[in-house]
């Protein structure tokens, strides 16, 4: 067998094209960068997974974010060469399938990490202060003015200040170790690197997972979704927390059991809760146990805080974003992605039949 060299040549084009065609599948996030060499594109602003086998029929590169382009999809674009993802988290892609069809997958490692840590924080100081929850009142009735306070959002006694935090994070990757020098720096106590649940032992600076949640104050989801990870915070691991915890995740939908949050939250078993990502997305009134829909007479979730899976959303992802997305593409075009039998760009997931990570 011939051994490859590198780089490759660039991917052949279909039969009686002379140029790439792109399809980019939720236009709505980001301005796409420019690519530099022959193509054609359409740049729909946002797909419903119903559309997508639909639209990229035609196309060598598509550009998705969370909208699944499943094996059923690919079946419906021969010719596709290269799925390139604009964010980080990419749970919903099928990489053994895309090796064995010789599609290339490729990211934006660590290209939304500042922003993400900063949402951390901005969750943590409202979930801790109940800014949320102190603002509606203000601006939604008179009882400040009838009262003269509002500590009844407070009812187990005053807040804890970072001075008494204790932070455990689950998932100590590049956002979470990111996270714990933030911790560290707005003067948290102590910060605690989990161990992943069931693990057969503690590596060295870290504690067991029990531990961890048995321990913390405020308790970061920071860790990629997987089939081991869903559920991975549930009633049985809500029980263990301190009363006084606070649990965010900044990671995906699904990790905390929502139904057990949500029974968590109004039966008073954690301080409070707040998270950036949803099992069911986009959401809203009646799509999520998180997300009560009071015109029909559900109770409300207290003590929590929704964003909109905005965390990522700042000026530097986007910068980071762009050239990452434009890298991942114009490589696999010029067919320079894989740069020796053992190494490749820094955006590759899945390239030459071989999955890197």
């Amino acid at each position: 067998m011939a051994v490859p060299s590198f780089p490759a040549s660039p991917p052949a084009l279909p039969p009686g094209k002379d140029k790439h065609h792109i399809v980019v599948l939720e236009g709505i996030h980001a301005k796409m960068p420019s690519f530099d060499f022959p193509h054609t594109i359409d740049v729909w602003p946002l797909t419903q997974p119903s559309e997508v086998a639909e639209r990229i029929k035609d196309a060598t590169i598509v550009i998705a974010c969370v909208t699944p382009v499943t094996p059923k999809e690919m079946d419906a674009a021969p010719h596709l060469g290269i799925l390139a993802v604009m964010a980080v988290g990419i749970s919903w892609v099928d990489k053994e399938d895309c090796a064995k069809r010789g599609v290339t997958v490729t990211k934006c490692p660590a290209g939304n990490v500042d922003a993400v840590g900063e949402h951390f924080l901005a969750l943590y100081f409202d979930s801790r202060k109940r800014i949320v929850q102190v603002h509606n009142a203000v601006t939604g009735s008179s009882e400040w003015v009838d009262k003269g306070t509002l500590t009844k959002f407070w009812p187990s006694g005053p807040p804890l200040g970072c001075s008494q935090e204790t932070l455990a994070v689950l998932g100590y990757g590049t956002l979470g170790t990111r996270i714990a020098k933030l911790a560290k720096a707005v003067g948290f106590k102590e910060v605690l690197i989990s161990e992943r649940k069931n693990g057969t032992g503690v590596r060295e600076g870290r504690v067991s997972f029990d531990e961890a949640l048995e321990r913390a104050t405020v308790i970061c989801v920071s860790l990629p979704k997987d089939h081991d990870t869903v559920d991975l915070i549930s009633e049985k691991e809500l029980r263990q927390m301190r009363p006084d915890a606070l649990i965010i995740n900044v990671a995906r939908g699904g990790i905390v059991n929502e139904a057990a949050l949500a029974r968590a939250l109004r039966e008073g078993w954690i301080s409070g809760a707040a998270t950036d990502v949803l099992e069911t997305e986009p959401g809203g009134p009646g799509t999520s146990p998180l997300l009560p829909d009071l015109t029909k007479g559900e109770p409300e979730v207290p003590h929590l805080t929704v964003t909109s899976h905005i965390a990522w959303f700042s000026q530097s992802t986007i910068v980071n974003y762009q050239r990452l997305l434009k890298e991942g593409v114009e490589g696999w075009a010029a067919g320079t992605l894989q740069k020796s039998e053992n190494e490749a760009h820094v955006a590759v997931v899945v390239h030459n039949g071989k999955i890197w990570n």
